[in-house]
């Protein structure tokens, strides 16, 4: 009831390549200069390229025909990164002012093709595990607070670059944890 945003691993959108190839430069020198590590993934603040990315791309209409859930342009935003082989991020939840609705979008999944087996972004759901193997231009929107996430290890050669998109609900006033059920015993 809570969870108004289920995962949806959208593929083949049509968002103009000039503008991923911005950000995915911009990433790679925001990661490079001011990249912190933060519960074992690279992360930097997001800036111009991806400012004009959410300004000539309807996101929040992506988020509704995907969802059904009205939400307004994203209010916040960053880029994450996975760059050494083993690197992972474990299941947890994202902080609730982050949005009832996130999209992370991947601008960068270098692999070697002999690779078995490539690192995904994972989430648990009611029926177990979804995983998605994102390249770059596919998405994935999902609602980070309510929904355990993370990402499978890195293989040797791979490098992952994403930015994550945080979104608010059109019709209701910011969520709180007063307003969740208790938790079960």
């Amino acid at each position: 009831m809570h969870e108004r945003v289920h995962p949806h691993h959208l593929r083949d959108q049509s968002f103009p390549v000039e503008l991923l190839a911005d950000m995915a430069e911009e990433a790679e020198k925001a990661l490079a200069t001011d990249g912190y590590l933060h519960n074992g993934k690279w992360n930097a603040a997001v800036g111009e390229a991806a400012n004009r990315f959410a300004g000539q791309v309807d996101l929040a209409a992506v988020v509704a025909r995907s969802t059904g859930l009205e939400v307004d342009q994203p209010h916040n935003g960053v880029y994450i990164a996975y760059l050494e082989e083993g690197q992972f991020l474990d299941f947890h939840l994202d902080e609730f002012g982050f949005g009832e609705a996130n999209l992370i979008l991947c601008l960068k999944h270098d692999r070697l093709t002999a690779a078995s087996a490539v690192s995904c972004t994972v989430f648990i759901n009611a029926d177990g595990y979804l995983e998605c193997d994102l390249a770059p231009g596919d998405c994935v929107v999902f609602d980070g607070a309510l929904t355990p996430h993370g990402r499978t290890p890195l293989g040797a050669g791979e490098r992952v670059i994403l930015a994550s998109f945080g979104f608010h609900a059109r019709d209701q006033a910011p969520r709180t944890v007063t307003q969740l059920p208790p938790v079960p015993c």
